[in-house]
């Protein structure tokens, strides 16, 4: 027997308005797909460390993108991200005008307004923590993209700054 693969497209496994938190947690990797075309991006956003305390976490973010249908495998650099103002800085090499350059605006507009992937855009992750980059074995974790201890972390910051996170944490079978 052949082992055939379903013509249905798998279910977004993540709340797209978790994707600011999820986005910016230090070490996430995750996938876009356009619902309406079939393509899609992976996209790693990893948060820097302080060179001499390197416990110490920076509000900057180096971005990679791989634009898969491009021909290419692999991630590129596509610029950095300041969070603190979301103003970007594209990579050596990116255009503006270029497919690099226009999805790491993309992905900057998506972070900024989570509203514009909502049935348009799904959002996967890859089974690791957004946070710690370990992989998630809690399976409580899928619904999140964080590890519990991570998740436990980042629920406790969000309480001190009276953030609500239990709405965008819904699982995406409750939406």
């Amino acid at each position: 027997m052949r082992n055939q693969l379903s013509s249905r497209p798998p279910r977004p496994n993540l709340n797209p308005l978790s994707l600011p938190k999820l986005a910016l947690a230090g070490r996430a990797v995750l996938t876009f797909r356009n619902l309406s075309e079939g393509s899609h991006m992976t996209v790693k956003i990893k948060q820097l460390r302080d060179k001499q305390d390197r416990k110490k976490l920076l509000p900057i973010f180096y971005v990679y993108i791989s634009l898969l249908q491009d021909g290419r495998t692999g991630m590129e650099f596509a610029g950095t991200l300041f969070q603190e103002t979301m103003e970007t800085k594209l990579g050596r090499g990116v255009q503006a005008d270029s497919r690099l350059g226009r999805a790491l605006n993309w992905i900057v507009s998506a972070i900024k307004n989570p509203e514009i992937l909502r049935g348009r855009v799904g959002l996967f992750h890859e089974g690791k923590c957004c946070k710690c980059g370990l992989p998630l074995t809690h399976p409580e974790s899928i619904h999140t993209a964080l590890g519990p201890v991570c998740l436990e972390r980042m629920v406790a910051a969000a309480q001190r700054e009276e953030f609500n996170f239990s709405e965008i944490f819904k699982p995406v079978e409750s939406i």
